[in-house]
């Protein structure tokens, strides 16, 4: 009777031994799909891709906006946009033209809800002014147009044009006139 508790130990000890060294196979080896069973669209969830930002053509040379740009960047809270990580990844000209059209953005959502762009909500706000600085930026010719009249001392109101009406339409987007 002895021998045979021994045996069983042993016998027990011996499985006990192997599945603790197939237990990591288990768990770290790929799985496969099963066969039958293939995914329906029902049974994949929709993958809601993030829209793409319009995006602002590179000039000048990388990395070399000034302390006092970078500076400014920050205070307006710019988030770098990629390729750059880092804000001092832009170039003199790139940071200029973000900073101008942040100016014009603010002076066109001003002109065109008639100051009432300060009571709107933070986000909104923010998200108005996001949309309307990429739009600035990725179109050659209002990005022209913001940058010369930023250039030119920044004349109240902005004249209206074909030009001003594509950054009338990106605030149009966010913002709707109180009805009278």
């Amino acid at each position: 009777m002895g021998l045979i508790r021994w045996l069983g130990a042993l016998i027990g000890s011996a499985l006990s031994l192997v599945l603790f060294l197939l237990m990591p196979w288990r768990w770290f080896r790929r799985r496969q799909p099963v066969a039958g069973i293939v995914p329906t669209p029902e049974m994949a969830a929709p993958v809601e891709a993030e829209p793409a930002w319009p995006q602002m053509p590179r000039t000048g040379r990388p990395g070399t906006a000034t302390d006092d740009q970078v500076e400014a960047l920050m205070e307006a809270r710019i988030v770098p946009a990629p390729p750059c990580r880092d804000l001092h990844d832009y170039s003199v000209e790139e940071a200029a033209a973000i900073l101008d059209a942040l100016a014009f953005s603010r002076a066109v959502a001003a002109q065109v809800t008639g100051g009432e762009d300060a009571d709107a909500p933070p986000e909104v706000l923010t998200e108005l002014l996001n949309d309307l600085v990429a739009t600035t930026l990725a179109d050659d010719e209002l990005r022209d147009f913001a940058l010369r009249w930023a250039r030119s001392g920044q004349p109240l109101p902005i004249r209206e044009n074909t030009t001003f009406a594509r950054a009338r339409e990106a605030v149009l987007r966010h913002w709707q006139p109180a009805e009278a």
